[in-house]
C-alpha cells in the first residue's frame, strides 16, 4: 500500500491500530466538553445583563449546566478507566524519594507511552487513562467521582485497577519484587511478579509497567513489541517475533472472546509483515468463522488478498469491513489504498473522506489522501493534507518524499528538491534515484551558502549595495536538472 506504511519495512502497507472504542470516547468527550464553555460564556452573558432578566435567564443557566454535568457523567460511566492506585512501598524507596502517590504517577506515565507507541499492529482500547475532572456539586455531598463511581457499582461496569506492592527482598542490597494483580474488566484477577535487583529505579518502574500492560492490556503491549523489533530494521530472517507470539496466545488462552478477536487480527497482521499472506488468510478465514462480523479481521483479510495480487477479492474484503458496524476509519483507509493501487481514484478519495471524517488526526489517511490527490494533479490540495500529516509525524520520511512530488509536479523544483532532502535524511529508501539527486543537490547548495544560508559577512538590513552589471549564477542543481529528467522516468514511483 502507500509507502507511509511502508516506511523500514519488507512489505508495502502498515496498518495504525483500530481503537474505534477509544475514538468513540474522545468524540463523546469533545461533544460533552461543550458545554462547560458554553455555560462559561452564559454566565458570562448573564453578568453583564440588566439585573431584571436574572429571573428568566438563570434557570437556563442551570439547565445547561445540569446538561453538561449529566453528559460528563455518562461518559464516565461509559468509559472504562485503567487506574494504578498508590504503591505499597518499603522504607527504603520512601526514603529516596519514591513515595507511594510517585511511583503510581511513574507507572501510569510509562503505561502511556508504550500505548502511544503501539502503532504497528491493530489493537483493542478498551481502557481510558486520560485524567478525568472531579466537580463538586454547591451544597451537596456528591461530585462528579463520586457519581460516577456509584452509577458504575450499581451497573457493575468496573474500572480496571492495576494494583502493585513491593516488597524487599534482602536488607543489605537492593534486591526487590512487584506483586502486580489486576481488578476488574476482562482479565481481573490476572496477577505476577517482577524481581528486580539494582539501583537504577527507573528501568524497575519500566519493567513494572510492561508487566501490567501484559496483564490488563495485553493486545496493546503486542504492538508495542512489534514497533520496538521494526525500529531495529532487522531483517526477515533475523527479527524476533516470539514474544509477541507468546503474548497472542496467552490472551487466545484466556475465556475473553472480544480480545481473542483482536489476538487473531494481530496474529494474522504479524503474518502478513513477514509476507505470509497465505497463511495470513487462511487464519483470518478460520476466525471469521467464529466472529462473523468483525470489521477488523475483514481488514486483515484484504491486507493478505492484496498482497497476493487478488484485488477484487480484497476490495471485497475491504468493503464487508467498512460496511461492519464495528468498522473505523482504518478500516475505509485500507479501502481507499487499495482503490488507490487499483487506480480506481473518485472510490479512493470517497473512502479517504469518510475516513477523515470519522478520525480527522490519522497520519496514515492524510498521508494516503495527498498521495491520491497527488495522482489526479490536484496538487495544492495534496500538499495541505501531506504538511497536516508531516505537522503530526516530523518523523516520516514518505509524507516529505510525496509532498516533494506535488512540488516538482508543480513546477517548483527548488521547494521540492528541499522536501526530498527532508525524506533523505530520514529514509533514503523512499525516494527514486533521480528525487535522490535532487535533495544531495538541495543540500549541497545549502552547505555552499546558498540562499537558504545567510553569509557571514552580509550586508545589515538597510545598508546600501553596490549594483553589479552581471546576473548571479544559475543554482547548482538548476543547472544539472535536465540530465536526471532525460536519464530517468518522469513518473513519479512509490517509495
Amino acid at each position: 500500500m502507500s509507502s507511509a506504511q511502508s516506511q523500514n519495512r519488507p512489505m508495502n502497507w502498515r496498518s495504525r491500530p483500530f481503537r474505534q472504542g477509544n475514538a468513540a470516547s474522545r468524540r463523546r468527550r469533545r461533544h460533552c466538553a461543550g458545554f462547560v464553555p458554553l455555560g462559561l460564556r452564559t454566565a458570562w452573558f448573564i453578568g453583564r445583563c440588566p439585573k431584571e432578566l436574572w429571573p428568566y435567564v438563570f434557570p437556563w443557566l442551570v439547565v445547561l449546566l445540569a446538561i453538561g454535568f449529566f453528559c460528563l457523567v455518562l461518559h464516565g460511566v461509559l468509559t472504562r478507566q485503567l487506574l494504578v492506585p498508590p504503591v505499597e512501598t518499603p522504607q527504603s524507596l520512601t526514603e529516596r524519594g519514591y513515595t507511594s502517590n510517585f511511583l503510581a504517577e511513574r507507572i501510569m506515565s510509562s503505561m502511556r507511552v508504550i500505548g502511544q507507541d503501539a502503532d504497528s499492529i491493530p489493537h483493542d482500547t478498551l481502557t481510558d487513562n486520560d485524567a478525568q475532572p472531579d466537580i463538586q456539586i454547591p451544597g451537596q455531598e456528591m461530585s462528579y467521582a463520586s457519581t460516577v463511581r456509584f452509577i458504575k457499582g450499581v451497573l457493575k461496569r468496573t474500572d480496571v485497577v492495576v494494583h502493585v506492592g513491593i516488597t524487599k527482598v534482602n536488607d543489605s542490597v537492593d534486591s526487590y519484587v512487584a506483586h502486580v494483580q489486576i481488578e476488574g474488566g476482562p482479565f481481573n484477577s490476572r496477577e505476577s511478579t517482577v524481581p528486580f535487583e539494582g539501583r537504577d529505579l527507573d528501568k524497575f518502574v519500566h519493567e513494572i509497567a510492561v508487566k501490567a500492560m501484559r496483564l490488563a492490556e495485553p493486545n496493546i503491549l503486542a504492538s508495542h513489541l512489534y514497533t520496538q523489533v521494526q525500529k531495529t530494521k532487522c531483517s526477515l530472517a533475523h527479527c524476533d517475533y516470539n514474544e509477541i507470539v507468546a503474548i497472542y496466545d496467552e490472551v487466545l488462552a484466556l475465556p475473553a472472546s472480544e480480545q481473542g478477536e483482536w489476538a487473531l487480527a494481530g496474529k494474522a497482521w504479524l503474518l502478513a509483515n513477514q509476507g505470509l499472506s497465505k497463511e495470513a488468510e487462511q487464519q483470518t478465514r478460520e476466525a471469521l468463522t467464529v466472529y462473523k462480523h468483525s470489521a477488523v479481521l475483514r481488514a486483515s483479510l484484504g491486507i493478505a488478498l492484496e498482497q497476493q495480487h487478488r484485488i477484487d477479492d480484497a476490495l471485497d474484503a475491504l468493503r464487508a469491513g467498512a460496511s461492519e458496524k464495528s468498522k473505523s476509519a482504518e478500516n475505509l483507509r485500507l479501502l481507499g489504498d487499495v482503490l488507490l493501487h487499483a487506480n480506481r481514484y473518485p472510490e479512493a478519495l470517497d473512502a479517504f473522506k469518510q475516513a477523515d471524517r470519522m478520525k480527522p488526526d490519522s497520519v496514515d489517511n492524510l498521508h494516503d489522501w495527498g498521495e491520491a490527490l497527488v495522482s489526479v494533479g490536484r496538487y495544492d490540495e495534496a500538499i495541505e493534507k501531506l504538511s497536516r500529516a508531516v505537522a503530526l509525524r516530523p518523523d516520516l520520511a514518505p509524507s516529505y518524499a510525496e509532498w516533494g512530488r506535488a512540488l516538482d509536479r508543480k513546477g517548483d523544483l527548488r521547494d521540492a528538491s528541499r522536501k526530498y532532502a527532508q525524506a533523505l535524511q530520514l529514509d533514503e529508501g523512499t525516494l527514486s534515484a533521480r528525487e535522490s539527486h535532487l535533495a544531495r543537490l538541495a543540500d549541497a547548495v545549502q552547505d555552499d551558502g546558498g540562499p537558504d544560508t545567510p553569509k557571514p559577512d552580509a550586508p545589515k538590513p538597510g545598508a546600501r549595495v553596490k549594483p553589479v552589471s552581471n546576473p548571479p549564477a544559475a543554482l547548482p542543481f538548476q543547472a544539472s536538472l535536465e540530465a536526471p529528467r532525460e536519464a530517468g522516468s518522469t513518473a513519479m514511483p512509490k517509495a
